[in-house]
């Protein structure tokens, strides 16, 4: 059975087959998934964190999924840990389960229509799917080593990772572009708009700044010492072209700006700043 075909057929499962299918694909896991005495002393407040046991296999391109995800949200995050209460058994071994990218998507899918999307919803939506949709239709090769292991292991053509997206949403009773054109064409739209607000936001920091250097050549040294300061902040910080920002190192708040000109008059700030802009 073809790669693209077994994931289908994955899907056709309810979400205990799944997990079964996948224990016996991949074998169990060998610890759990966090240290016992660590999570108990997490719980009692004792740490701030919890160690995790040797559960990782991205070497082998596959994630560590809960299998009482359709019971609990995120159970790696210690937020939710400390916040839901999460028992240390749904943390153990023999309820922990291996897949890949395309057959985690999957396992988040069957939860979420087993649960009416209670649970299992907002991975699928918000990691899970995006994943998918960059990897393999935006074909965007993740950089990481243990992501390239990832995206090689449940790599499929665009058009499979297309309708395999699609089939889970129709699963979920959503829907999806009706053709990898149709997706592709939206997000060739968005990049031309995102370019486009970019551009906009670029075009309204130089006027900002060119009304800032106007302003500027009106102050004399009889306006407040405040004016001059805010006026000096607008110029060498707040609309300066971002790329020096991050180069120079200049980036900072207004008060940080304004405790570091302390040490000048206003007339010393405004004499420099009218040098700077004449420069210009």
């Amino acid at each position: 059975m073809s790669r693209f075909k077994e994931y289908l057929n994955l899907l056709s499962k309810t979400y205990e087959e799944a997990i079964g299918f996948l224990l016996q694909k991949y074998g169990p896991a060998q610890d759990d998934y966090f240290r016992e005495k660590s999570y108990q002393r997490f719980m009692n407040g004792e740490i701030k964190s919890i160690a995790k046991g040797k559960i990782s296999r991205t070497n082998a391109g596959l994630y560590c999924h809960h299998i009482d995800e359709n019971k609990w949200l995120k159970m790696a995050d210690f937020n939710f840990v400390r916040k839901y209460n999460i028992p240390f058994e749904s943390q153990k071994k023999d309820r922990l389960v291996y897949c890949d990218l395309i057959e985690h998507s999957i396992l988040h899918a069957l939860i979420s229509k087993e649960t009416d999307s209670e649970f299992g919803s907002p991975g699928y939506e918000a990691y899970l799917k995006p994943k998918v949709e960059m990897w393999y239709l935006d074909k965007i090769i993740p950089d990481s080593g243990w992501e390239k292991f990832c995206y090689n292991k449940s790599f499929l053509e665009a058009e499979e990772a297309f309708n395999i997206l699609k089939s889970m949403e129709n699963k979920l009773g959503g829907s999806y572009y009706n053709t990898l054109s149709d997706y592709n064409e939206e997000i060739m739209k968005r990049e031309v708009e995102r370019i486009g607000w970019l551009k906009k936001r670029e075009q309204r920091r130089i006027n900002q700044r060119h009304e800032s250097i106007t302003y500027a050549k009106q102050l004399d040294s009889k306006d407040p010492r405040e004016s001059i300061v805010s006026t000096s902040y607008s110029i060498y910080i707040e609309y300066q072209d971002p790329k020096d920002i991050y180069r120079k190192n200049i980036a900072m708040t207004y008060e940080e700006y304004k405790s570091k000109m302390m040490k000048y008059t206003k007339e010393e700030i405004l004499d420099d700043l009218l040098t700077y802009i004449e420069s210009l």
